[in-house]
C-alpha cells in the first residue's frame, strides 16, 4: 500500500477529492508512491485538516438530490486523530487563562 492509497482509504468516508489528497500530501511532504508510513500520513492529515473541512458544505441540494455533512462526525474523526497522535485539537474552543492581576 502506498501513502496515497493509505490517505485515500483513511479519508474515504469524508469524500475527499483527489486534488485535496494531493494537496495534503504535498503540504505534508509525503511521497505519494512510497510505501505507506501511517504516522507521516496521519500527521499530514492533521496539519491539513483545513483542506479536508474546506470541501465540506453543510447542505447541497440540486434537482432532488441532496448531500448533508455530519460535521459532528468530522470533528469526532479529527479528535480521535489528535488523540492517536498525541497532538492538540485546534478545533476545540478552550478558554484561555490570562493573568489580569495588574488590573486590580
Amino acid at each position: 500500500m502506498t501513502n496515497k492509497e493509505y490517505i485515500t482509504k483513511s479519508l474515504n468516508g469524508l469524500i475527499i477529492s483527489d486534488d485535496d489528497i494531493e494537496i495534503i500530501m504535498l503540504k505534508g511532504s509525503v511521497n505519494a508512491d512510497a510505501p505507506a508510513d501511517a504516522n507521516a500520513c496521519d500527521m499530514a492529515v492533521y496539519h491539513r485538516m483545513s483542506a479536508v473541512i474546506k470541501g465540506m458544505t453543510q447542505n447541497v441540494s440540486e434537482g432532488g438530490y441532496s448531500i448533508s455533512w455530519n460535521m459532528d462526525a468530522v470533528k469526532l474523526f479529527y479528535a480521535a486523530l489528535c488523540n492517536e497522535l498525541g497532538v492538540e485539537n485546534v478545533l476545540v474552543n478552550r478558554p484561555k487563562v490570562r493573568d489580569r492581576s495588574n488590573f486590580w
